[in-house]
């Protein structure tokens, strides 16, 4: 059985990428990051089929460009955000309740999901407000419930966690983690901050059209000469955690401070 969801080969697009190559499997967590316009939100329309290539990317075995875009968008879930953020109706539950009812699903079924979908996303006290009077990081929950209220095999993100504080980030990472583990959906979001990539499976850093580290994040911050050569910055926690190893301080890294400051102190 293949566990590959996507499938990238020799992919050159414009003057943007040039012989991109990666393989994704079926449940994983992934990260896209890089320098600003290194083309992240172009490769996020190219895996999702919202931009056409030709036999460069395959999904579950078939290139992208023949599968009926019906067919795939039922299978995906997708978060490009505009400037604005705007909503059909004047509630979020006439919103999520809008397209649970264009699902194929009994009445039964459709309150079940509904019911799910504003647990899961910490909704519940929104549901009578207007969501275009909502701040961003709340319009953005809901853009995701959205997202995967028909159970998506994969989800596209791009740029999600712009101008959110990091408790909002905190939450919604916990809420993807969920997603991903629980419902065993394929998750591949581009970020601009790579303290935003350590909970995800795998990483891919891109570089002038190529992708030129890819692997586990933790392993691949600590490269912290390639990351400094793209003007990205080292999450504080890494970066000190490496700092303290070659002093022989600490023997792994450690992301949370209270345990750092027990550890250093022991």
């Amino acid at each position: 059985m293949n566990n590959i969801i996507l499938n990238v080969k020799n992919l050159s697009y414009k003057k943007i990428f040039n012989d991109l190559n990666m393989r994704v499997e079926k449940g994983t967590f992934i990260a896209l990051s890089g320098a600003n316009n290194c083309g992240k939100t172009t490769l996020i329309k190219i895996l999702s089929g919202l931009v056409t290539t030709e036999h460069m990317v395959k999904f579950n075995d078939d290139y992208l460009e023949n599968i009926n875009k019906h067919i795939l968008f039922k299978k995906e879930g997708i978060v490009i955000l505009n400037d604005q953020i705007n909503f059909l109706m004047n509630t979020v539950q006439d919103e999520i309740s809008f397209v649970i009812n264009n699902l194929t699903l009994s009445e039964e079924k459709k309150q079940e999901r509904y019911k799910k979908i504003i647990e899961l996303f910490n909704l519940k006290k929104y549901e009578k407000e207007n969501p275009d009077l909502l701040k961003r990081s709340e319009k953005i929950k809901i853009l995701l419930a959205l997202a995967v209220l028909d159970n998506p095999e994969i989800l596209f993100l791009d740029d999600i966690f712009i101008m959110m504080t990091k408790a909002e980030k905190k939450e919604i990472l916990a809420i993807l983690k969920k997603i991903n583990k629980k419902e065993k959906t394929t998750i591949i979001m581009s970020v601009n901050k790579l303290d935003e990539t350590i909970d995800c499976d795998y990483l891919y850093l891109l570089n002038s059209g190529k992708i030129i580290l890819e692997g586990k994040p933790l392993t691949i911050l600590k490269d912290d000469n390639i990351i400094n050569r793209l003007g990205l910055d080292i999450p504080f926690m890494i970066d000190l955690s490496v700092k303290l190893k070659d002093y022989d301080l600490l023997e792994d890294i450690i992301l949370d401070m209270d345990r750092m400051v027990d550890t250093l102190w022991k």
